[in-house]
């Protein structure tokens, strides 16, 4: 009998621990961040000989293309796994890269959301019904592929399962949010691109495999992040 009681004071324990962090997100995501034009352009590449960064919103009267990315977070008990795809090397857009899973809107998709979740389901093999929609992030403006990306937040259970799509996803990976907050993650690296030189604000993830994300997926990351108190961006 003893067991038995602990047993369900275990799992209580586990179920109140998913309860508050899932909801500690579901608050932070429901709120603007008043901030977020500082966070994106913080995010964006600086050009060393110039001291250029490129935008992160879009020129008056810019012919943009719309698209939607999910950025889904699997939470546990003590805390939670963001999700992150690496694309391949033949995409059109963005090959290569670290990324969310989305793409462009088409045709059959009623809204962004819908756009987003496609793509979840499409790229990484995400049921819709296992992802608890929390809120929507502001725009981004990517100017290389000239973008304008809406992010929407979705809470993922423990068990949830993803399968890569070979044509499309390289790899795909998780970060647990104490690791993306942790002081030594934020760094500050030079790299060349075209023969300039840039400094580009980074999350430096050391396991499974060293790794860098930048660019818009670090924007969008740290625009979630400082909605839970995270402001390392401001050093």
């Amino acid at each position: 009998m003893i067991s038995v009681m602990n047993k369900r004071q275990e799992d209580k324990g586990e179920n109140q621990g998913l309860n508050d962090l899932a909801n500690r997100l579901r608050e932070a995501v429901s709120r603007p961040l008043d901030e977020w034009r500082e966070v994106y352009e913080g995010f964006s590449p600086v050009d060393l000989e110039t001291g250029e960064r490129r935008p992160r919103v879009p020129p008056p009267g810019a012919d943009t293309r719309r698209a939607a990315v999910l950025v889904p977070i699997i939470v546990e008990v003590e805390d939670a796994r963001v999700v992150y795809t690496v694309r391949k090397d033949d995409l059109a857009d963005h090959a290569g890269q670290i990324s969310f899973p989305g793409g462009s809107i088409e045709a059959r998709d009623g809204s962004l959301l819908e756009t987003a979740l496609r793509e979840a389901e499409e790229e990484i093999d995400l049921s819709p019904e296992l992802v608890e929609l929390v809120g929507e992030l502001e725009e981004m403006y990517i100017p290389p592929s000239n973008f304008r990306v809406s992010p929407f937040v979705g809470l993922l259970p423990p068990e949830a399962e993803m399968v890569l799509a070979p044509d499309e996803v390289e790899e795909i990976f998780t970060v647990s949010l104490a690791t993306l907050t942790a002081n030594e993650t934020f760094r500050k690296v030079l790299w060349r691109r075209d023969g300039r030189d840039y400094e580009a604000p980074v999350f430096a993830i050391e396991e499974p495999v060293p790794r860098n994300i930048w660019g818009a997926t670090a924007a969008i990351t740290a625009a979630l992040l400082a909605r839970l108190g995270w402001r390392e961006y401001r050093r």
